[in-house]
């Protein structure tokens, strides 16, 4: 038997020292990580490095910790914020302020259309301009706003105006395909006589999900199905989920409200108006299993407070100005934050007294846009493929 000599077990003690140490920095914050760059190079080296990057993700709560919005549209820009999701739960005060001085980071995006989405702490965004009548130019760009660092237009994407738009719409969705360790956004087209999406989907255990509405003929009738539809990145195929049962006769009447998908604690959540009474949402509880949808909110207009009379429906319609969007909830699941139409406020719903309070703030926030992300050290000057052509 050899017994290493005492430089031997030095050396040793030191490489498992520094393992330790690295082993210890990954269950570290982003803002804590940030600060101690400075201590020295090799650590700071460490930060940047994709293998502690990924380490440091996987060891991260996926828990939604902070919003993504933008503020104060004027002339084609806006600001982008990023704001903790805590200061939106706290019912002590009834308003939000947003200052030039925030600690929050915040920068200005000219030709601001929306966020697209985030995924694994970036944020994407997307620019939109034209020279000419004949098309509009589609421009994307990255944002970590743990890290404060943001991209370049890193891709782009012409659309040319060659249908009605009354039959034809483009949409982005932003993900993630983790067997390729590459970011994409994805470009589908919508044929709106067959099917019918809600503006927003959301990025899910590597797929991209969104509502559909279609329609196909059976022997002579038309059939129209309510679904998601899943694109799973990797493979790039898509399969179709199941709604609640009982949803389907109610999404058969023109609803004031579109339905809508969203992540809350971590579950895929699917809204819906109920015969222009109440606002429901029913999650997921295991991803891709239609046995595990559970209801999660009921809750009726007149709690809203919002007019929902058949003057005003008669003066909309079935249009975006008319919008409950459920943005967070707290760890608990006691309390669910909604942005509620196109107004600089959000809703606290208290699910356990069913009580409802309004929380403004000055600042011209669109809340309806706004994406929820957990803080990452994830670069913006990743691969990311844009990957086009998915017509539904």
């Amino acid at each position: 038997m050899n017994i290493p000599s005492q430089p031997e077990v030095a050396a040793l003690l030191v490489i498992l020292h520094a393992k330790l140490i690295v082993e210890i920095l990954t269950f570290l914050d982003v803002k804590s990580l940030i600060r101690m760059k400075c201590v020295c190079k090799s650590w700071k080296t460490l930060f940047s490095d994709p293998l502690f990057v990924k380490m440091h993700l996987k060891r991260q709560s996926t828990r939604m910790t902070h919003l993504a919005l933008f503020s104060k549209m004027s002339q084609g820009s806006v600001d982008c914020r990023a704001v903790p999701i805590s200061r939106l739960l706290d019912t002590t005060s009834n308003s939000i302020t947003l200052t030039d001085d925030d600690p929050y980071y915040q920068f200005n995006f000219k030709n601001a259309r929306c966020m697209v989405g985030s995924c694994n702490g970036l944020v994407c965004l997307q620019g939109c301009s034209s020279d000419s009548a004949a098309y509009i130019d589609h421009s994307f760009s990255f944002w970590n706003p743990a890290t404060r660092n943001i991209s370049e237009t890193l891709m782009s994407f012409r659309q040319y105006d060659n249908s009605d738009p009354r039959e034809y719409i483009c949409r982005f969705l932003f993900g993630y395909d983790n067997s390729t360790d590459t970011y994409k956004v994805v470009s589908f087209g919508l044929k709106i006589e067959d099917s019918l999406m809600t503006s927003s989907g959301v990025y899910f255990n590597n797929s991209i999900n969104w509502f559909a509405r279609h329609r196909y003929n059976c022997h002579l009738i038309t059939i129209e199905q309510f679904v998601i539809i899943s694109v799973e990145l990797g493979t790039e195929t898509y399969t179709q989920l199941l709604l609640p049962r009982c949803c389907e006769e109610e999404l058969r009447d023109p609803p004031i409200l579109p339905p809508t998908l969203s992540m809350l604690n971590d579950c895929l959540c699917f809204s819906y108006d109920f015969k222009k009474t109440y606002f429901i949402i029913w999650q997921m509880k295991e991803f891709g299993v239609e046995e595990s949808w559970v209801e999660f909110v009921k809750i009726s207009y007149l709690n809203f407070q919002m007019d929902y009379s058949p003057r005003v429906l008669v003066q909309y319609g079935y249009v975006p100005e008319l919008i409950v969007n459920p943005l967070c909830v707290s760890g608990n699941g006691d309390m669910v934050i909604f942005a509620i139409n196109r107004l600089d406020q959000v809703i606290h719903y208290n699910r356990r007294d069913n009580r409802v309070k309004r929380i403004k703030s000055p600042n011209q926030i669109w809340w309806f846009d706004a994406k929820g992300y957990v803080e990452s050290l994830v670069s913006t000057s990743r691969k990311y493929v844009l990957f086009d052509n998915l017509f539904v």
